[in-house]
């Protein structure tokens, strides 16, 4: 299997790293009005680097903290530490450790760690996506209630028009929403098919590449503003579970 050699390499260094980063004492500092960085981020990030240097050491990085302004080459590795930070720093369980590998145009390698709920998230291009080594498809999961789920509305993000166009549908329809602090998360929970929609804005590649293959390879019909299918670097992300579910979003939001 293609990039097996790169994920083996991840299954052995990641869970290890987060359990090392436990001995630090958490340092907080701000990067912008919004934006907190820990002394955890940076470590888990400067170790993730080195991990993948020691075996691959002609790869490139795009990354949230020490390589934000890197552009995508083949063999790129995009690395978000602790995606969540806000939710780790004040002791809220909702947040992953998620690197994706970007190759020949594509993302062909996605990890996610969720450490709070020992639970890790991974998928190769066209081999399906695996949750604690079984794989799964978005429709297996059945739901009671019609959940959606939402990450982006903050302050520095002017156009808000889809958060509100689905916070109306969803009032209107007795839809549950819920905004969990995480984009790798929630995108990890969309692609086991917690939610029926998921929306973001949000734009940073490390923050999205490793949830997107993940619901590629479960399943998922991904979005963009025009209802066309998402291709990478859109600046609005949509997710459907099913068509019926599409459907409804072209209808009502689109």
């Amino acid at each position: 299997m293609k990039y097996k050699k790169e994920l083996d390499l991840l299954k052995m260094n990641i869970n290890d790293i987060y359990e090392r980063s436990n001995e630090l004492i958490i340092d907080v500092s701000f990067k912008g009005e919004e934006d907190i960085v820990t002394s955890t981020d940076l470590f888990i990030e400067k170790s993730i680097i080195e991990v993948i240097k020691s075996r691959f050491p002609n790869d490139h990085f795009h990354t949230e903290e020490f390589n934000s302004e890197t552009t995508l080459k083949n063999r790129t590795w995009l690395i978000d530490p602790i995606d969540g930070t806000t939710n780790y720093a004040v002791g809220l369980d909702f947040f992953v450790l998620q690197i994706a590998l970007y190759d020949q145009g594509d993302i062909v390698l996605s990890y996610i760690y969720a450490p709070k709920q020992n639970n890790t998230y991974y998928a190769i291009k066209g081999f399906g996506v695996y949750l604690n080594e079984k794989r799964y498809y978005i429709n297996d999961k059945k739901t009671s209630n019609f959940m959606v789920s939402m990450v982006g509305l903050t302050q520095d993000r002017i156009d808000r028009t889809y958060f509100y166009r689905l916070i109306d549908l969803s009032i209107d329809n007795k839809f549950k929403i819920r905004m969990l602090g995480s984009i790798g998360f929630e995108l990890a929970l969309t692609s086991e098919g917690m939610f029926n929609i998921f929306y973001t804005n949000v734009t940073n590649l490390w923050d999205l590449f490793p949830g997107v293959l993940l619901l590629k390879e479960a399943g998922a019909i991904l979005l963009n503003e025009k209802g066309e299918p998402y291709q990478l670097k859109d600046k609005n992300l949509f997710v459907c579970k099913d068509e019926k579910t599409k459907k409804l979003l072209i209808d009502s939001i689109i």
